[in-house]
């Protein structure tokens, strides 16, 4: 027994000896963490402190002369900023040399580079950069092109929008969802090119220019919009897009071509959206068309006109009572349709 006791006796000592050692480095690693963020906030709080003295005064050479580390604080805050606080950011990024070497990683090998380059640009609003921001649209890297033309929105410059449509359409196209935030980041005077491509633009660039006229309610496009509705050599996206926009900019003078696709058209999309439009805009010069749909084969359709009477609000509430009380299929179907409809005093299906 003797002869097994010293070893263990060792083995446990050593043992000790090493979990001591652990509880030291674990120690001296926290004690190291603690401090370089200590380190890291004293250097945030006086990168702040220039920052605000540039704010303040305007006085950018501290800035400039500021350590590298200054960059990412005032990239940081740039997006968060509007007005005169905005353009001293921007300017001092200029000075810094931060613009110039964004510039240049525009022609990187590698695709993140030039992507964080066409962020930066758009975040500085780099409008002497348009020509070169609207070529990487074409970029071989999905990525960069989608970063080109968010940059390209953020910049602010209406004559992006040429390029955006375009990039619809080419060999690399880009995704609709990301151009439509683009070109509507260019706000408002953008309009009168969104019209004119809704005649003359390819089939994708009619049916973004409609959604997007749309979403601005912009009542000079009514008319373009409503020759895109009924040409029925138009794609159905076109036809779709542009009787939703209808709906959207609300202009009774669209009630006509709407419920002439609603009665003649054969495709069912293209009639639920003109009957989803028709209520939107609740011209209840509508409701004899509507109530017709309302024994329209596909339900969809049917659907869409019920709802649209409903948002009529009394005329529609008026036609499908009169047609209930006639009775026959279309009264079956309108006095199904009056019991959605929510009425005073009464609950909905009650």
């Amino acid at each position: 027994m003797n002869s097994l006791a010293a070893p263990a006796a060792a083995a446990t000592a050593v043992l000790g000896t090493l979990v001591v050692v652990l509880l030291v480095a674990v120690a001296a690693v926290h004690t190291l963490r603690a401090r370089r963020l200590s380190d890291a906030e004293e250097r945030r709080a006086d990168l702040m402190a220039l920052v605000h003295d540039l704010l303040d005064d305007g006085d950018g050479d501290a800035v400039v002369a500021a350590p590298a580390d200054l960059d990412e604080v005032l990239l940081h805050l740039l997006p968060q900023l509007r007005g005169a606080d905005r353009e001293a950011i921007q300017t001092a990024l200029t000075r810094r040399g931060v613009v110039a070497r964004a510039v240049a990683d525009l022609d990187a090998r590698a695709a993140w580079r030039r992507g964080r380059a066409a962020t930066l640009l758009g975040s500085t609003a780099g409008r002497d950069h348009l020509a070169r921001l609207t070529a990487l649209l074409s970029d071989r890297s999905r990525e960069v092109r989608c970063a080109a033309a968010r940059a390209l929105g953020r910049v602010g410059d209406p004559a992006a929008v040429h390029g955006l449509l375009a990039s619809l359409t080419t060999a690399r196209p880009l995704p609709a969802g990301v151009v439509g935030m683009a070109v509507l980041d260019l706000g408002t005077a953008v309009l009168p090119a969104l019209r004119a491509t809704l005649v003359t633009g390819s089939p994708a660039a009619r049916a973004l220019s409609a959604d997007v006229v749309g979403l601005h309610g912009d009542v000079a496009a009514t008319a373009a919009l409503a020759e895109l509705l009924t040409d029925p050599r138009q794609p159905e996206d076109v036809r779709r897009a542009a009787a939703t926009a209808l709906g959207r900019i609300g202009d009774p003078a669209a009630t006509g071509p709407l419920t002439e696709v609603l009665v003649d058209a054969a495709l069912s999309g293209l009639r639920r959206a003109a009957a989803e439009a028709l209520g939107r805009i609740g011209d209840p010069a509508a409701a004899p068309v509507l109530l017709a749909g309302l024994t329209c084969p596909a339900r969809e359709v049917a659907a869409a006109c019920g709802d649209a009477l409903g948002e009529l609000g009394a005329e529609g509430t008026a036609v499908l009572t009169d047609a209930a009380a006639r009775g026959g299929p279309l009264g079956a179907a309108a006095a199904l349709t009056l019991e959605a409809v929510p009425q005073p005093g009464r609950l909905v299906g009650v």
